[in-house]
Formats: structure tokens, sequence, C-alpha cells
């Protein structure tokens, strides 16, 4: 059996106009924790943030030999691991934090439930929201799915951005708590050029592939006639009892 793990991706996907990273910070600071786990930390601009509001130890969980030596030299403390398994005993953080990792995790909701575990308090997951009821909104939906399809024929873990359900689902799986969400969506136009034009790049790395030119056709013919629109936010809080 192939053991699970998060692959990051080898260059960042765009994120949304409005990152929704300040309310994650503010969501962080009002639960008032004394320590924070944070699961996919990169080079952790994160746990910085924590650490610097005073005395909160904010220890991060990073795949990604780089990205966790470039923390580690800027001093942070920083621990090799998988989501799916996370290396820490049972209520060992007040808070874990997943900031746009959701989407890079094999098992989501192995990972959501040991969470749960390691936390006292919350678990935290800000991650990108598409409104599929908006036209606009499916285009780029659609193509951020392309996108990752082709990721993952590299041999990435690159999923579709987890809805509400895909998240709350396995929380509550993990014994009773309390959720709190939030959708944000600011319909930021996006240029269509642009986007076919990285669109094609990321298509070279795996052509030739006609069934991905022609989704991709598809794609864009939808995007010519409904515009495409940035994604939105999904913030959601599940506090322990």
């Amino acid at each position: 059996m192939t053991p699970t793990m998060m692959v990051p991706r080898t260059e960042p996907a765009p994120r949304p106009s409005r990152d929704g990273k300040p309310e994650l910070l503010a969501a962080l600071r009002a639960l008032r924790p004394a320590s924070v786990l944070d699961v996919g930390c990169g080079e952790g601009a994160l746990l910085r943030a924590i650490i610097a509001d005073g005395a909160v130890r904010g220890v991060g969980l990073e795949p990604e030999d780089a990205a966790a030596e470039r923390a580690r030299a800027a001093g942070l403390e920083v621990q090799p691991g998988r989501a799916e398994a996370l290396p820490f005993a049972d209520d060992s953080f007040d808070v874990v934090t997943f900031e746009y990792v959701a989407h890079h995790i094999e098992h989501l909701p192995r990972a959501l439930h040991e969470a749960a575990r390691v936390a006292r308090c919350a678990v935290l997951v800000l991650d990108g929201w598409y409104d599929e009821a908006l036209p606009s909104q499916r285009v780029m939906r659609d193509l951020d799915d392309w996108r990752k399809r082709i990721d993952r024929r590299m041999g990435m873990v690159h999923n579709p951005c987890p809805r509400p359900r895909d998240l709350i689902d396995p929380l509550l799986a993990s014994g009773p708590l309390g959720i709190d969400y939030a959708c944000r969506l600011e319909l930021n136009p996006r240029s269509l050029t642009e986007l076919e034009a990285a669109a094609r790049r990321h298509l070279d790395s795996v052509a030739p592939a006609p069934e991905l030119a022609a989704e991709l056709g598809r794609i864009l013919d939808d995007g010519r006639l409904h515009g495409c629109t940035d994604a939105g936010t999904l913030l959601l809080c599940a506090r322990l009892p």
C-alpha cells in the first residue's frame, strides 16, 4: 500500500484577491490559544504571525524538506510528518490550523480526524471556495479542477477545493463539535486571455493530451459566454467541547 502524504505544488496557483488570511488570523486570535499546530506550514508565514502575538507556542508540520528547512532557518519549530498521522499525542495543542492545505491532503477525512484528536479547543480551516450557482464561478471552478487533474497526472496531491460538507462531516464523525463557517465572495473578474495562456503552458507539461485540450476548449468557450470570476474563501471553525 502506498503511504499517504501531502505533496506541495511545484508552483503556486493564484489565490483569491481577498485570500481570507486576515480573517483566519483574527479567528485564531479570538480563541486566545497558548499553542497552535499549523499543518502544512510551508515556510512558516502563519507561524511567524502567531509567535509575534506574544506567549504563544507555534509548531509547524511540513512534508517538503526544503520549505521546512527554510522555516527552521528562520527560527521556527517545524517537524516532518503527514496530516493523516500527526506525530503528536491527544490534546497536544489548543488549536490546529489548515491554511490552504486541505486540497493538498490525499485523505482529508483522516487528516481532520487527526486534527480533532490533537486539538484541545478548535480546528480552523481556510481554503478556496466557489459559488456553483453562478455561471462565472462554475467556469473558474472547472478551470481550477482541470489544472489539478494535470497536477495529479504528474504525481502531485492536488484535489478540488473542499465544500463545507467535505469538512463538516469528517469533523462531526470525530465527536461532538460546534461548527461555524463562512463563505465569502467578491466576484472579481479574471482575464480569460491570461487564464488561457497559463492553462496552455500547463497543458504543455503533459502534452500530447487531446482529451485535456478538448476539455480546456469547452471551459474557455463557457468563459467567453459567462465570464470568469475569482475564487472565494471558505473559513471554518470547529470548536471542541
